[in-house]
């Protein structure tokens, strides 16, 4: 198939030209729908102790099973997700209590000190160690004269809760990820590229999926600049868009896009044409989740070891990456194959 006529220059305009092409897409159009909205998924982790407690030097003495942590854990050639010992099953630690906030510093066994900094919770009664306590994100420095709270927005989405009573001690810690929804097709960079790669032939524009991120509001193209390359545009959203291509429906479907920050995040989009679906994939974690912690992933990872709170190696995965930028390009040219431009 041949790329009609039309000089590329004309579509160079059309991406500056007015933002009202998608003005009337949203969130309840009928056009194609993918993921959307905002994704959690919460893991818990229980521990108790029996305690020791001496209120007079503000100390208490655990002894149990010791705290876990959830990782995607390597065995030779597969993976699973399972638990690590992260601490100890004996442990010191001082309390504090800064005005009706209590603040925990655990010992530090390498040095034999209790660390300056400790975890801070509210919800018990100022002076009273006994009750039920929930962490707020901030870390109290203990540095005699100098003391001070310190809060910082990195540890949200971990909950810890503390019930302490006489002779006992549990914890449980609750990891919340929440990843907001990413997708808002119509400004972004994907679609930009795949219409200058139908008005160019260049394969250098052909989108990849990790353009969804990408967004450029300034050159959205309008019904009129992109009837003149032979596209027309029968439904837009925030999740794609069906279109014709001289003639041709093609329809683009966001099947996910979801994105916590520029490290961690996902995209699927899916173009159909002439009764093929290619599908592009860009998927990158720093830490690796359960849904992600299967062996036939385990190419996708990088991976390193480390001891137990028993002095045990483990190897375990990270830094998920998924992609396949060269496949998705070959099969967008398969089925809208077009010629540069003349």
């Amino acid at each position: 198939m041949n790329r009609l006529t039309t000089n590329a220059s004309l579509f160079g305009a059309a991406l500056a030209a007015t933002f009202a092409f998608y003005a009337c897409g949203d969130d309840s159009s009928s056009g194609p729908s993918g993921d959307s909205g905002t994704y959690t998924s919460t893991e818990t982790n229980s521990s108790s102790y029996q305690m020791l407690i001496d209120e007079n030097s503000q100390t208490m003495h655990l002894s149990g099973s010791g705290d876990f942590e959830n990782m995607c854990l390597v065995k030779g050639n597969t993976v699973e997700w399972g638990q690590v010992k992260v601490t100890s099953g004996e442990r010191l630690a001082q309390y504090k209590f800064v005005g009706d906030t209590l603040a925990i510093l655990w010992l530090d066994n390498e040095e034999g000190e209790y660390e300056d900094y400790g975890e801070m919770f509210v919800g018990g009664t100022a002076g009273n160690i006994y009750g039920s306590w929930s962490s707020i994100p901030c870390m109290y420095h203990d540095r005699g004269r100098d003391s001070r709270t310190i809060c910082d927005s990195d540890f949200e989405g971990v909950q810890t809760t503390l019930t302490i009573s006489n002779g006992s001690f549990s914890k449980t810690t609750t990891k919340t990820t929440s990843q907001a929804s990413a997708s808002d097709y119509p400004t972004s960079l994907f679609r930009i590229h795949l219409f200058t790669y139908l008005a160019t032939g260049s394969k250098g524009d052909i989108p990849t999926a990790g353009d969804i991120f990408g967004h450029s509001f300034d050159q959205v193209p309008t019904a009129e600049a992109l009837a003149m390359l032979g596209i027309v545009s029968t439904d837009v959203s925030l999740t794609g868009e069906s279109f014709t291509y001289a003639g041709i429906p093609v329809t683009v479907e966001i099947q996910k896009a979801f994105k916590m920050d520029d490290d961690n995040k996902a995209a699927i989009v899916n173009v159909t044409a002439n009764g093929v679906t290619c599908t592009g994939i860009r998927e990158e974690f720093e830490e690796i989740s359960r849904e992600y912690c299967t062996t036939e992933n385990i190419n996708l990872f990088d991976t390193d070891s480390d001891t137990d709170a028993n002095g045990n190696k483990y190897y375990y995965a990270y830094d998920y990456l998924n992609k396949n930028i060269d496949e998705f390009r070959t099969c967008i040219q398969t089925i809208l194959p077009v010629t540069p431009a003349q």
